[in-house]
């Protein structure tokens, strides 16, 4: 052995002046030592498969099978069929996503003007007939259903039509995900792009351009021919779980078993329930001198009939069966198996299944607290990948085509704007109202935002004011903004609903003639800029 390698063969971390690594496994002969207990290998986890793929090798084998059972949970399943109720109330809600302009002069201060030309030109646009190219729906119409499409399918096409037919020179067509066929793939060379499961990307992985059948593909004189459409013509709405991912998987894919199973497993404890109720029995024959053999073309049956009784031929008994169904367990089952749903989709498991069983308000409030979250960011998702292209798109075809008439033409000096989802209500109103003004009073809150957290405008609330004051001084009616203070629960505990709210009543034991309790003329004139008055102050 040479010199250097007596030196390195022989050294040691504690010959070298190193601290001993802390994290080696002594291993035991003959047997596999694992770091991890997730990578052990034992009879435990033989069934455990788990493949190293890309996320289109993912897609590829798997995605219309999975689109198809989403689709078909949906359509049977009712648990599956109220997520799609839950998600489109929650994320589009009953007025949709809305766009407000948000453009300033050259003072720097909101242009009105400009702002409402852009507000009235949007709305007008998204009414039914105007916004999408068969005129079947409004804007809220077409965000309801692509929100409810990219959940059931996993992905949403729609194209952004340049140059239609209507006063603003665009439109909308919605894109079946069918359409654009997984199975057509292409490797890059001789100057021609990569195509992954019918899009084509360039070399960076940029969608270029997307391969799209003119009709659906079983429909009758359905064509296999595609069509390439730029990808600056497509929104392409999926929920992106893996980088380099280029289609989208249902949302259901985690839960698609178990929903089916739960379905099933209900329906056969309906049935047993059925035949359970039906009193069944048999008749046993207990004497084998007066044994006759069963007539199939005469059964010996017995009708039962409210007060009735028969008397049983000689040496017959008569046997009852009757199936205990459902079971006991059936509800607790049941709700184990959808609290596993609600987590894997993401809803509060007593929204999902209507299930108010137990809850008190601070549960439920922390369950809603959770899931509002939940929604807020598929909220804010939902506008980046579909909202605000769909307003990129619309704004200089409206400016070219007149349906949006401003001093100038170019797109870019109006695309300050801001999309208003919808928002939600306290459970406990009042509490609500008093923390905004208590907020907006100590300016840690704008009146503009606490009114956007519930999904409203500000200003259009001050028009609906000031227009409401101007019809009851018309009609001489005297506009009371000061609803009454809430009477005191001390001498009424039936009304205290939960720990807390008896614990913030036991705070105001005692005389309450002296509270103030903050009202929404407080909240209008802060909003104003007036002063406190004394009681706030």
């Amino acid at each position: 052995m040479s010199l250097l390698g007596r030196i390195f063969g022989r050294s040691t971390p504690q010959t070298l002046g190193l601290a001993a690594p802390t994290n080696v496994v002594t291993a035991v002969p003959g047997k596999r030592t694992f770091v991890f207990e997730g990578s052990t290998g034992s009879r435990l986890t033989l069934d455990w498969v788990a493949p190293i793929l890309s996320p289109d090798q993912e897609c590829r084998g798997n995605l219309r099978l999975l689109r198809a059972r989403g689709r078909e949970l949906v359509r049977n399943n009712p648990t599956a069929k109220h997520f799609l109720n839950l998600l489109a109330t929650n994320v589009i809600g009953e007025r949709g996503i809305r766009y407000r302009g948000r453009v300033r002069n050259a003072a720097g201060e909101l242009d009105r003007d400009t702002n409402n030309k852009i507000q009235n030109a949007f709305d007008e646009w998204g009414k039914r007939g105007n916004c999408t190219v068969d005129g079947k729906m409004s804007f809220r119409q077409v965000q309801d259903l692509v929100i409810r499409t990219v959940a059931m399918d996993g992905e949403a096409f729609v194209r952004k039509v340049y140059g239609f037919d209507n006063p603003w020179g665009f439109a909308l067509q919605l894109i079946d995900a069918d359409q654009v066929d997984h199975l057509y793939s292409r490797a890059p060379g001789r100057g021609e792009n990569e195509i992954r499961l019918g899009i084509e990307c360039d070399p960076w992985g940029r969608p270029a351009a997307y391969w799209i059948n003119p009709g659906h593909p079983s429909d009758f004189g359905g064509s296999l021919l595609r069509e390439r459409i730029p990808a600056s013509q497509i929104i392409h709405v999926f929920d992106q779980y893996r980088c380099n991912q280029t289609r989208g998987l249902t949302w259901f894919h985690p839960v698609m078993m178990a929903l089916k199973m739960l379905h099933g497993y209900a329906e056969t404890e309906l049935v047993a329930a059925r035949v359970g109720s039906a009193k069944m029995g048999f008749f046993e024959c207990n004497d084998e001198a007066t044994y006759d053999a069963p007539n199939p073309d005469s059964p010996k049956r017995m009708e039962a009939n409210p007060g009735m009784l028969e008397q049983l031929p000689p040496g017959l008994k008569f046997v009852p069966w009757s199936p205990e169904h459902p079971s006991n367990a059936f509800e607790t089952f049941i709700r184990a198996n959808l609290r596993l749903v609600a987590s894997g989709v993401g809803a509060c498991y007593n929204s999902l299944a209507n299930d108010l069983i137990g809850v008190n308000y601070s549960s439920l409030r922390s369950g809603l607290l959770i899931e509002r979250d939940h929604w807020a960011i598929t909220q804010q998702w939902f506008i980046e990948d579909f909202n605000q292209p769909v307003v990129d798109g619309w704004m200089p075809m409206a400016l070219l085509a007149g349906g949006l008439q401003l001093p100038s033409r170019l797109a870019d000096k109006y695309s300050a704007g801001v999309w208003m989802p919808r928002g939600w209500k306290w459970v406990d109103p009042l509490k609500d109202s008093q923390g905004a003004i208590i907020d907006i009073a100590a300016a840690l809150d704008s009146p503009e935002r606490v009114v956007a957290e519930r999904g409203d405008d500000l200003e259009e609330i001050y028009e609906e004011i000031a227009e409401a004051q101007k019809l009851a001084k018309k009609y001489g009616i005297q506009m009371n903004l000061n609803p009454p203070a809430r009477p005191s629960t001390e001498k009424n505990p039936a009304e205290v609903e939960d720990d807390e709210t008896a614990e913030g009543e036991a705070k105001t034991q005692g005389d309450t003639k002296d509270e103030v309790v903050p009202n929404l003329r407080d909240l209008i004139l802060l909003a104003r800029g007036a002063p406190l008055t004394k009681e706030l102050q």
